[in-house]
């Protein structure tokens, strides 16, 4: 019987905040997880420990039982639900941030309403119509999409950032124009601009000014950010 895992911990031994790192996957499937999706979040899950590690920030990468989200079962949102159940039995009742990719995103997005979760990442999340947007209020959350992707679609993710917005969500979606789905442009940009954003949720890191005025915006205002081609990094790092 397959059974939900979560990675061996990366950065801080003395936990106090942790970071849940959802891997992509597929729509319907019961084979186990897939080892690639997981080797791609590998190393932005360590820039972010490395990051966080002296202010206690520890990082975890969760194993679904299957690679599927499988239709009304959705079996990683049960993995998911557990994992955050998880944390709390090791750590405590700390802060914890998502960054989902793809299905992990979507994941991302169903178990967000949990007490504890107080910032979430969204790259180049799977997202549908249906899928709620009303426990995203309050948090702080971010969209990062590639323009170019041709497995999720990003008029959705535009459309879920706007009704998010809506409901009390402080959210910011950027645009990478010649990114696909597994964000191989611009990676150095996008991966500290996450690794800057869950600082920030959950630590007290400071955002660069462009992302503040993102999050604080209105209407649709900040959902379309693009981040210069030729620069390396669009935020300031703050230590």
């Amino acid at each position: 019987m397959r059974v939900s895992e979560l990675s061996r911990r990366l950065g801080a031994g003395s936990v106090r905040a942790v970071v849940l790192v959802l891997p992509g996957g597929e729509a319907e499937s019961r084979r186990p997880h897939l080892w690639l999706a997981e080797a791609f979040l590998w190393p932005l899950a360590g820039r972010i420990a490395r990051r966080g590690r002296r202010h206690g920030l520890a990082v975890h990468l969760l194993r679904y039982r299957y690679r599927g989200w499988n239709g009304e079962r959705a079996d990683p949102v049960v993995d998911a639900s557990w994992a955050l159940a998880e944390v709390r039995r090791r750590y405590g009742p700390v802060p914890v941030g998502l960054v989902g990719h793809s299905l992990g995103g979507r994941v991302a997005v169903h178990v967000a309403g949990d007490a504890r979760v107080a910032g979430v990442v969204l790259l180049g999340p799977w997202l549908e119509e249906a899928d709620p947007v009303g426990q995203l209020k309050g948090r702080a959350v971010l969209i990062i999409h590639g323009a170019r992707d041709r497995h999720t679609d990003p008029v959705m993710s535009y459309r879920f950032a706007v009704n998010a917005r809506r409901v009390g969500a402080r959210i910011a979606r950027v645009e990478l124009p010649r990114a696909g789905h597994v964000l191989l442009r611009q990676w150095r940009a996008w991966t500290a601009l996450t690794t800057d954003f869950v600082d920030a949720a959950l630590i007290g890191g400071r955002l660069d000014p462009v992302m503040l005025g993102a999050l604080e915006a209105v209407g649709s205002g900040g959902l379309r950010v693009h981040l210069p081609r030729r620069r390396a990094r669009v935020l300031r790092r703050h230590r």
